[in-house]
C-alpha cells in the first residue's frame, strides 16, 4: 500500500511540474507552435541561454566547433594592418606613425585579438583586458602622459562581470559600466576576482541581455543533432551488448534451478545475469539451458541520416556557412567551388565588421594615450575573394592564347604587362607578346620607355 501511495504521489508531482513547465513556456511565448504552446517544453529546448550553454555546446559539440573555428580561420587567415588616412593612401610611403604602431601592433596583438573574437563567437561578447604600465591598481583610471600597452589579455564572457553602471544624465558614458569584475582562473584551478576600470579593458560584442550570440540561432538545430547522434549511438550499442530475454516454458520450476545453483530463489536473477555476462564478454562459451529459451533483444536501428541532414541544413542556415564547407563535404566540385566562393565573401563581409571594432579599439588606445591620436586611420585587410594563383595563371594563358590567334590580324589584344598583372606578377618589363625585335621598320633601335634603361 506504501508502495502504490508513494508512485501515486510522485505521479502527481511529475504532472505538477510539467504542467508548471508548460505554462512557464506559454506565458514567455517562446513556442513558436500556436497550436501546441508547449510544444518547445516537450522538443527538450531551453527557454533561456547562458554563457555555460554555449561553451559546452563549444567544447563538446562537434559541427557547433567546426562552425567557430572555420570562420575564425578564414577572418583571421592573414592579420590586418592599420594606415594612416584612408585606403586611398596606402601606396604612399609608411609614415612616422605607422612606423611607431608596428612596434605595439606585432603578430602576438592581433593573435590574441583573433583569440578574443574566437571567445566572443562562443559567448555573446569577450573581453581583451588591457596590460598597461602606468604604476596604478587595476581599478583605477589608467594615468599619465603616455602610458605603455604591455599586453592583452582575452577573456570569456562568463569571466566578467559589470558591477558598477555611470548614472550620471550627463555623461558621455550614461548607462554603461564603470568597473568590470573579473575572475581569473589560475593554473592550479583556484580563482580570484578582480575589480578592473573601464579604462583596462574593451569589449568585443553587445555584453546586454537582448543581445543575439553566434550560436544561438543555431542552438535548437544542435540539441537536435545531439539526440540523433546519441540516439543513433545508443540504440547500436544496445544491439551489441546482445541484452538476452529468457523464456522459460511453463513446466519449469525456478525453486528448483536456485535450488540447483544453490541460492535462494530472490537471488536466481543475478545467476542469470552473471550468465548473460559471461557469454557476452567471452567467446565459444557454452550456456546451459534447461526448459527455456534464449533470445537476443535486438531493434531495427533506423537510418539517421535522413533527420541528422535536416537538423544540419538548420544549422547550417543558422550560422550562415553553406553545408559543405561546415561539415566537409565534397559532392561535386563545382558545387564544392561555389560554396568557397560564397564562404569565402561571407568571411571578408565580416572582415568589414571587424574592422569597425578594432577601430573602436584603437579609439579607446588613443583615448587613454597608448597610442599617439591622429585624425585619421584606416583598418585593412587583404581581399578573401582575390582569385587563387592557379585561377590567376589560367586568366593569363587564356589572354596569352586569344593574343596568339589574333596575329594573323596583326594586332594585339593584351599587352605583355596586362598579361603579367593578371597572373600576378609586376608588369614591369613585360616581354612583348607578339615577340617583335625592339627595333622599328627602319632597322633603328626602338625607344624604350623606361627611362633607365635609355
Amino acid at each position: 500500500m506504501t508502495d502504490k501511495m508513494t508512485l501515486a504521489v510522485n505521479h502527481a508531482l511529475n504532472d505538477m511540474r510539467m504542467a508548471r513547465a508548460r505554462m512557464e513556456l506559454l506565458n514567455s511565448g517562446m513556442g513558436l507552435d500556436a497550436k501546441r504552446n508547449a510544444a518547445w517544453c516537450e522538443y527538450g529546448f531551453k527557454e533561456d541561454l547562458d554563457f555555460q550553454d554555449f561553451y559546452k555546446l563549444y567544447r563538446r559539440g562537434g559541427v557547433a566547433y567546426g562552425a567557430v573555428e572555420k570562420i575564425i580561420g578564414a577572418c583571421w587567415k592573414t592579420n590586418p594592418w592599420v594606415i594612416e588616412g584612408d585606403d586611398q593612401d596606402e601606396s604612399r610611403p609608411e609614415t612616422a606613425w605607422e612606423r611607431k604602431l608596428k612596434t605595439l601592433a606585432s603578430v602576438a596583438f592581433w593573435r590574441r585579438i583573433a583569440e578574443a573574437d574566437r571567445r566572443r563567437l562562443v559567448g555573446r561578447f569577450s573581453g581583451l583586458i588591457l596590460r598597461i604600465r602606468d604604476s596604478q591598481a587595476w581599478d583605477q583610471p589608467v594615468r599619465g602622459s603616455s602610458p605603455a600597452l604591455v599586453d592583452v589579455i582575452p577573456a570569456w564572457a562568463g569571466a566578467l562581470q559589470p558591477v558598477e553602471f555611470d548614472a550620471e544624465p550627463n555623461s558621455d558614458r550614461y548607462g554603461l559600466p564603470k568597473y568590470w569584475q573579473y575572475t581569473q582562473t589560475t593554473a592550479n584551478g583556484s580563482r580570484s576576482q578582480v575589480k578592473i576600470h573601464y579604462d583596462r579593458i574593451h569589449i568585443l560584442g553587445d555584453w546586454t541581455a537582448d543581445a543575439i550570440g553566434f550560436l544561438e540561432p543555431a542552438y535548437n538545430a544542435f540539441v537536435s543533432l545531439e539526440k540523433v547522434e546519441g540516439g543513433s549511438g545508443e540504440s547500436f550499442l544496445k544491439n551489441a551488448a546482445r541484452q538476452m530475454a529468457v523464456n522459460f516454458d511453463k513446466e519449469t520450476n525456478l525453486r528448483d534451478l536456485a535450488d540447483m545453483y544453490g541460492v535462494k530463489l530472490e537471488d536466481l536473477q543475478e545467476q542469470f545475469n552473471a550468465a548473460a555476462r559471461e557469454v557476452n564478454s567471452a567467446n565459444d562459451l557454452l550456456m546451459i539451458l534447461q526448459g527455456a529459451n534464449v533470445t537476443p533483444l535486438v531493434t531495427n536501428v533506423p537510418d539517421p541520416k535522413p533527420t541528422y541532414d535536416v537538423n544540419l541544413q538548420t544549422a547550417a542556415a543558422a550560422l550562415d556557412i553553406p553545408t559543405k564547407i561546415l561539415v566537409g563535404m565534397q559532392t561535386g566540385e563545382r558545387a564544392s567551388s561555389e560554396d568557397q566562393k560564397y564562404f569565402n565573401a561571407r568571411c571578408q563581409s565580416r572582415r568589414g565588421d571587424l574592422g569597425f571594432e578594432i577601430h573602436e579599439l584603437f579609439e579607446h588606445l588613443m583615448r587613454i594615450r597608448a597610442v599617439d591620436r591622429i585624425a585619421d586611420y584606416t583598418v585593412m585587410w587583404d581581399d578573401l575573394t582575390d582569385a587563387t594563383q592557379a585561377d590567376k595563371l589560367a586568366s593569363a594563358k587564356l589572354m596569352s592564347e586569344i593574343n596568339a590567334q589574333a596575329i594573323a590580324t596583326g594586332e594585339t589584344v593584351f599587352t605583355g604587362g596586362e598579361i603579367r598583372t593578371a597572373a600576378g606578377y609586376d608588369p614591369e618589363d613585360a616581354p612583348d607578346p607578339l615577340g617583335e625585335d625592339d627595333e622599328d621598320e627602319d632597322g633603328d633601335e626602338a625607344k624604350t620607355a623606361d627611362p633607365a634603361r635609355e
